[in-house]
C-alpha cells in the first residue's frame, strides 16, 4: 500500500483522473460517481466472498477495483475529517426523518436508498462522531490494507491471508460511508463549482 503523498493527498488520481486536494470535493466526487447503496452493496459482496471459495462474479474484476480504490479514497478522506467536533449543520433526533438532512440531489436517489442503517441517532445528527468510532478500531493505513486485503480474496477462488473481524469490519465501513454520505448531503453545496441542485444524473 503506498503511502499517501502531498500530491496526491486521497489518493483520487486513480479513479478522478485527478488529484482533488479539497476533502469535501471528494466526497462530492465520489457520490456522484454511484449512490450510497450501491457503495454498501459493494462492500457486503466483497466480504461476502472474501471468505468464499469462489470467485465474486456479480460485477466485473475491473468494477470492484475501481470501487475498491474509491473507497480507499472515502477512508483516507474520512481520516482527515474525524478531528471535526460536529458538523456547521445542526441536526436534531427529531429530524431523524427529514429527507432534507439525508436525502442525495441525484434524480436517482430516493428516500429509501438514502436513509442510513447503521449509524446510532447520536451518528446521525452528528456523523462525525461515526468516524472518530471508526478509526478508534483501527488506524488508516490499518483499515486500508483490510479493503485492499478483502477485495483480493473477493477476486481469488481460494480466500487467504490474514484473519479479522469481518462482522465488526463490515459494519465499521458501512458506518464511514454513511457517514461520509451524510456530510456531503449537508455540507457540499457544489460540485467543481456547479451547484449541486442544478446538477441532474452526472456520470463520469
Amino acid at each position: 500500500m503506498k503511502k499517501e503523498t502531498n500530491e496526491d493527498p486521497f489518493a483520487t488520481r486513480c479513479w478522478y483522473y485527478d488529484i482533488i486536494i479539497d476533502p469535501m470535493q471528494v466526497l462530492a466526487a465520489v457520490y456522484v460517481h454511484a449512490e450510497l447503496y450501491y457503495y454498501l452493496k459493494m462492500i457486503r459482496k466483497v466480504l461476502q466472498y472474501a471468505d468464499a471459495e469462489k470467485l465474486f462474479k456479480k460485477s466485473s474484476p475491473c468494477d470492484v477495483i475501481l470501487y475498491m480504490k474509491i473507497i480507499c479514497s472515502l477512508i483516507r478522506v474520512s481520516h482527515s475529517l474525524q478531528e471535526i467536533k460536529a458538523s456547521p449543520i445542526s441536526v436534531s433526533e427529531n429530524d431523524a426523518f427529514n429527507k432534507t438532512y439525508y436525502r442525495s440531489h441525484l434524480v436517482s436517489s430516493s428516500d429509501w436508498k438514502d436513509f442510513p442503517r447503521y449509524l446510532s441517532i447520536e451518528e446521525y445528527c452528528n456523523p462525525y462522531r461515526a468516524l472518530r468510532k471508526v478509526f478508534s478500531y483501527q488506524n488508516m493505513d490499518r483499515w486500508l490494507y483490510l479493503w485492499t486485503e478483502a477485495v483480493e480474496n473477493a477476486l481469488s477462488e481460494h480466500s487467504g491471508g490474514e484473519e479479522f473481524e469481518r462482522i465488526r469490519v463490515f459494519l465499521l465501513l458501512n458506518k464511514l460511508v454513511e457517514a461520509t454520505h451524510l456530510i456531503n448531503v449537508r455540507e457540499v453545496n457544489h460540485i467543481g463549482g456547479r451547484m449541486k441542485n442544478r446538477v441532474v444524473n452526472v456520470k463520469m
